[in-house]
Parts: structure tokens; sequence; C-alpha cells
């Protein structure tokens, strides 16, 4: 929990060891925000599968066992807030659903910010603001249009700069490169670039190299 803020509730455990998992949302700046869920009545003793996964993948980033990414972080964020409103109606749709994907300017203007800002932090916020979408409408919209999350693009894109540095400057550490493609350390590069490309930043350059004549 953030420092200031609370929690308070109860819950009642007949034998065996129980857990209880806080989450802290900050109030809506406005009643008309698509994620503010203020209005959303207490539930108590339900069963939702997708709102417990979305959980256990938030509980994992904030204790350090799951991935540590800051727009990752915020994807999931986004997703508990949808899970929670689904969660009180089940009837309830996607806040604001967009048919169809971003327009070819929209994303043009997403992908030329990606790629500028490559080696920095990239938020869904800010991808979202360069869109012109709400968080909700983004998210939707993008992965319409490109077939996959905006935080997997940027890991992508991430992984084809660091492929481009592991082959034009082969003396650069795999620290350097997994700073320059804006990943936080080499691991979490090494785990990346392993799930896009299939093999490690050092079997790649070793392969690369051995190509060359």
């Amino acid at each position: 929990m953030p420092v200031g803020s609370s929690v308070q509730g109860w819950h009642r455990v007949n034998g065996g060891v129980a857990s209880v998992f806080g989450v802290h949302l900050t109030p809506a700046k406005s009643v008309h925000e698509a994620d503010d869920i203020s209005q959303i009545p207490p539930s108590l003793y339900f069963e939702n599968d997708n709102l417990k996964a979305t959980l256990k993948k938030l509980q994992g980033v904030l204790d350090g066992s799951g991935i540590n990414d800051h727009a990752y972080a915020e994807t999931l964020g986004l997703l508990l807030l949808w899970e929670l409103r689904h969660a009180a109606d089940p009837k309830r749709s996607s806040p604001g659903q967009v048919r169809g994907g971003l327009t070819a300017r929209q994303l043009k203007r997403v992908q030329e910010f990606v790629d500028a800002r490559i080696s920095a932090e990239i938020s869904i916020s800010d991808l979202a603001g360069v869109a012109g979408l709400s968080h909700y409408h983004f998210i939707r919209a993008f992965k319409d249009a490109v077939g996959r999350s905006p935080y997997q693009y940027v890991l992508s894109e991430r992984t084809r700069r660091a492929k481009e540095l592991l082959l034009s400057a082969p003396d650069l550490s795999l620290a350097d490169v997994a700073l320059a493609a804006g990943f936080g350390d080499p691991s979490q590069l090494n785990r990346v670039f392993r799930k896009f490309v299939g093999v490690t930043p050092t079997v790649f350059r070793r392969e690369a190299g051995s190509g060359l004549p």
C-alpha cells in the first residue's frame, strides 16, 4: 500500500490458512473517467477466475517473482480495473468498446513514438495519449490493428533494436545493449530476447558472427 493510504475490511476463515491481497486504487479525477469504479458496490464471497489470475500476476510484479516492467504493471492495473467492473456486472462489456483498429495515422504516430523513445521508459498512458484515445479504447484498438497488445509490441521493438546492436556493435556488452534497447537489465533482455528470437542474445551474437566472412 502507498504511504498515507489504508485498507480496511474483514474475512472469516473456518480452519486452514488464508491470505488477503489488498490493492490501493487512486480515485478517478473525474466521475466521467472510464476507469472510475467508485460506484461499484462491495462484493463478498464470489469467485472470478479472470480477476484471480490478474491479481496473481500483479502480486508477482509486487513481490519480485514476476516481470519487472513499468508498462507491464500498468497494463495489469488497467486490466484489474476492468475485471473489477466486469465482476460487479458480468453483463457489462468493456467500457467504450471500439470496433476496428487504429487509423493509419494513429498507428504511425504510435510506431514513431516507440521508435524515438525505445531506450527510455514507455508507458501505456504515453501511447494512448499519442493516439488520442483512452486507455481502454487504445489497448483494444491497438490489438485489433497490430495483432498483439501494446506491451507485447514494445517488447518486440526493443528486441528488434537489441538484435541490431548485437550485429552492428559486437564489442558492446549485454548490459549496454539492454540499456540502449530499453530493457531494465541483462536478465530481462535475455528472457524477452529468447521468447521472441528463440535463443539468448549471446548465442544470437555468436551464431551471427560465425556466419560473417
